[in-house]
């Protein structure tokens, strides 16, 4: 009996899945195509509608620099949006995918088209976009989940995985659950609403874990995801073959924090890719350890591995054991011979002006960018300066505050760290990129500019505290 009511309100449901701008859009909005997967398995109906990058292709960079600053709006945007909902004629329910903080703009203005258009449908919201944990609050709130509630723009929010939450809350069940512990026989993401010849790199989105293995002290994924959550490495190797042949897409990218948190699962998937010796390459976010063999490394080649994301952070040994990065420079230099002499490319992830760096600190960083140049056509290098983000071990040291997440100060050996001295060591490192011939950022200028308006505000804080 129990069954066959649960079996008559699917058959009432009819879900929309839509992804929120502003995200990545050469390829599908990852998150609406795995809930599919997922609802699939309850026999619910749903549908993907790729709002996401139909909005940013129609209107491209100046939509993007609106969606995440709120400067530029143009009321064809809405107008857009108003035609785009239409689309959603007959569904009883929306699923809002609020990718990240840079989507909380859109979403309030395409919730407001939406209950005006649609009063009576169910809006529920989730993703890591609902609440703000960074610092810029002029134009993002740090609780937008219950902004969006309490205007009525939104009926329900989901934290954190919508694995069990969202079949439990359209079974009209609690839909509050703990981190899940297991991950084996995770569904397969759904793409079939997807038209990929609209994209420029068609690309698919795999999840092999959740979390991180480690806790780092700027980081604040340990605060979302409490404990660290990996898939068996054969299980995600074969989601990629099955992908492969159901879709014939050839490029696949990994959303984890870290590929490889699991050495030894990390192994079985790339040996089981490599023996399945298929024409296809994937990416995926990485970290220096210990304990990589030659046959490792040569199996993450032959599974078709064609580039990394590694959160270096600095040349330091030092710096990275403060943060809890736990890679000596051994391993580091190790590694990347053995990513160049693979032709495997390497994207850099730096940081400049961490609290405890000093300048014999910061000369390890750019030793380790001249380092780099045997393998410069492999190497790509994005910079940033530190800053404190709430939820993470450095920003509850409220001594370094001295007003603000960003224009705080510390004192090492060499004196005061300041923004400016941050400022300076980011620039220098930029120009040694050029000069070395390795790949930059190409956000550098744009960067820059808002780097500089700190800068003004730090000497206007300045100016005032020596009047």
């Amino acid at each position: 009996m129990e069954k066959n009511i649960i079996s008559t309100m699917a058959d009432r449901l009819k879900v929309a899945l839509v992804s929120m701008p502003s995200q990545n859009y050469w390829h599908p909005a990852p998150s609406i195509v795995f809930l599919k997967g997922v609802l699939n398995r309850e026999n619910i109906d749903s549908t993907c509608f790729d709002l996401n990058h139909a909005f940013l292709t129609e209107f491209g960079d100046d939509a993007v620099h609106w969606c995440e600053t709120g400067d530029g709006y143009d009321p064809i945007y809405a107008e857009f949006v108003k035609k785009y909902i239409e689309k959603f004629e007959g569904y009883n329910w929306i699923g809002a995918s609020v990718f990240t903080l840079n989507s909380q703009i859109f979403t309030r203005m395409f919730l407001e088209l939406v209950k005006e258009r649609f009063p009576d449908v169910k809006v529920v919201l989730g993703g890591a976009g609902t609440t703000n944990n960074h610092s810029d609050l002029t134009t993002l709130s740090m609780s937008f989940d219950q902004e969006m509630i309490n205007k009525k723009l939104a009926d329900y929010v989901i934290k954190g995985e919508g694995d069990r939450a969202l079949p439990a809350l359209l079974r009209g069940e609690n839909y509050t659950f703990p981190q899940m512990d297991d991950l084996a026989n995770m569904p397969i993401p759904d793409y079939s609403d997807i038209e990929f010849s609209l994209y420029s790199k068609p690309t698919l989105i795999v999840t092999g874990s959740r979390g991180c293995v480690r806790q780092c002290t700027f980081c604040d994924v340990h605060a979302n995801w409490k404990k660290y959550k990996y898939r068996p490495g054969e299980e995600v190797a074969n989601e990629i073959i099955h992908q492969y042949y159901t879709y014939g897409i050839d490029r696949f990218h990994f959303s984890d924090s870290l590929v490889n948190g699991s050495l030894k699962e990390f192994r079985v998937f790339c040996k089981t890719l490599a023996q399945a010796n298929l024409p296809i390459e994937w990416r995926g976010q990485f970290i220096f350890r210990s304990g990589m063999t030659d046959e490792d490394w040569d199996n993450l080649a032959a599974s078709g591995c064609k580039g990394l994301w590694i959160g270096i952070e600095s040349g330091s040994d030092a710096v990275r054991w403060h943060m809890k990065k736990k890679f000596t420079n051994k391993d580091m230099y190790e590694s990347v011979h053995a990513l160049g002499k693979r032709k495997i490319d390497m994207l850099y992830l730096l940081i400049v002006g961490y609290p405890t760096e000093t300048e014999e600190d910061y000369e390890d960083t750019l030793e380790l960018l001249r380092q780099s140049v045997p393998y410069k056509n492999y190497v790509e290098v994005r910079c940033n300066i530190a800053m404190l983000m709430p939820d993470t071990e450095i920003y509850e040291d409220k001594e370094l505050w001295h007003g603000d997440v960003q224009l705080w100060r510390s004192w090492t050996k060499d004196g005061e760290l300041t923004y400016r001295v941050r400022y300076e060591r980011w620039k220098k490192l930029q120009e040694l990129v050029i000069e070395l011939g390795l790949k930059g950022d190409n956000r550098i200028k744009q960067q820059e500019k808002l780097i500089l308006r700190k800068l003004e505000k730090e000497n206007e804080r300045i100016l005032v505290n020596n009047i």
